[in-house]
């Protein structure tokens, strides 16, 4: 369903995680296109917490001071009237003022916004939000979680040992032991629930372990040990949609970056947020090399605010196009599985099996609920433009407002009635 231009959009962003700048960035990208069909309200979530709101804030220059310049106090009211967002008055004569919000864009990474909590504060409020699902936004955050609901799903996954840090505490030498004996070396630590590759190292020694593991203590409470994928392809997909509707497919990328994996560097602060071209195109290196690549679908957002935009990549990827079908693929099985409602990107390792008559093997790395720039670089080459997302996005949001107010969640009950005659 189209969505009529004119709508009053909250965008959310900030967040107390560590990917707080990287959600300022989005946001920016997000409101600047936003603005050219809707009215947009920035809504920013300083890294202690506190709400705020103003026009100054979709100047990323503004973020150069605490709070931001320009911001204006902002609060979340569970249960009132007239929304949950109010700017509180300053004056006796002036009551507090709701703001007039009829779609919420989350563009929080990592904690507070892609691990659901925000979610569910929008959804107990009634207000629409686009990038809904509790479960499949707290299940995608947990790379544990997440590997474990996409396996039962029938994708492949890395093997992983995750631990507790209650664990770590208590004897960090038997959970060196028993991680020694499950991977082999080399080995990636990741913190469990953060993303933009923050606090992630590949280890090839046993005592880089304990210090990667001491890192990913300080930054979450749980951290997985896996195999470093060693000759492996990244690819990445992504995927717009809804539960029970139909899928969008994104084109797929090979990002570039270090032979070690793509750190926080690679991603943010590369030469090409600087201004620089983003995608580059490449040959095809599998079974129909010689062909030619397909035109970088990402382009630079022209500053060194880019986000995920300006991040060097090859797209379409160059790879046997029946491989980039099969990554396709398995990337809308992987969306159904999780159950998402928005876009999501999905990240994959490519392993080619000592038979060479036997297919590349596919795994799954990991699902991103809000993906950096929200992926528009890899729908452009698909023909979707970044506005059109965006409106999708929305559009989306508001079509499973719709569907929970469709469900009935009241029963009636003498249950009370019962009780009370019988105090």
């Amino acid at each position: 369903m189209p969505l009529p231009s004119g709508q009053t959009v909250g965008v959310v962003f900030g967040g107390p995680s560590v990917e707080h700048d990287v959600s300022i960035i989005t946001a920016q990208q997000a409101m600047a296109v936003l603005s050219e069909r809707h009215a947009v309200i920035p809504l920013y979530v300083g890294k202690d917490g506190r709400w705020w709101t103003g026009e100054e804030l979709r100047d990323v220059s503004a973020f150069t001071q605490s709070p931001p310049r320009g911001a204006r106090p902002l609060e979340l009211r569970l249960g009132a009237a007239d929304g949950p967002f109010f700017e509180p008055s300053t004056s006796r004569l002036r009551g507090d003022r709701a703001l007039p919000i009829s779609v919420v864009l989350n563009a929080i990474h990592g904690t507070g916004g892609e691990d659901g909590a925000l979610l569910g504060a929008l959804a107990l409020a009634g207000i629409p939000h686009a990038g809904s699902g509790v479960a499949a936004f707290a299940v995608g955050m947990d790379k544990h979680l997440a590997k474990t609901v996409l396996k039962e799903a029938g994708l492949d996954v890395l093997p992983h040992r995750r631990i507790e840090r209650g664990e770590w505490e208590q004897d960090r030498g038997a959970v060196l032991s028993s991680v020694e004996g499950e991977i082999p070396l080399p080995v990636v630590v990741k913190p469990a629930t953060l993303g933009s590759s923050i606090g992630v190292a590949r280890c090839d020694r046993a005592e880089q372990v304990e210090e990667a593991l001491e890192l990913a203590f300080e930054l979450d409470r749980q951290a997985i040990v896996e195999p470093f994928a060693t000759g492996a392809t990244e690819l990445n997909c992504a995927v717009l949609g809804r539960p029970g509707g139909e899928l969008r497919v994104s084109e797929v990328e090979r990002p570039l970056g270090s032979a070690d994996g793509l750190t926080f560097e690679d991603k943010y602060l590369s030469a090409g947020g600087k201004g620089g071209g983003g995608a580059k195109g490449g040959g095809a290196k599998g079974a129909g090399g010689g062909a030619t690549g397909g035109k970088g679908g990402a382009t630079s957002a022209g500053s060194a605010g880019a986000g995920m935009a300006s991040l060097d990549r090859v797209i379409p990827a160059d790879v046997d196009p029946e491989l980039r079908e099969r990554v396709r693929a398995e990337a809308a099985k992987a969306h159904r599985a999780l159950r998402v409602a928005g876009v999501a990107r999905y990240d994959f390792f490519v392993l080619d099996e000592d038979d060479p008559a036997r297919p590349a093997r596919i795994c799954v790395n990991e699902p991103n609920t809000v993906p950096g720039s929200f992926a528009f670089y890899l729908f452009e080459p698909k023909g979707l433009s970044f506005p059109d997302l965006l409106d999708e996005l929305l559009a989306i949001g508001l079509a499973e407002a719709r569907e929970e107010r469709s469900t009935t969640r009241n029963f009636a009950s003498a249950l009370i009635d019962r009780h009370a005659s019988a105090a």
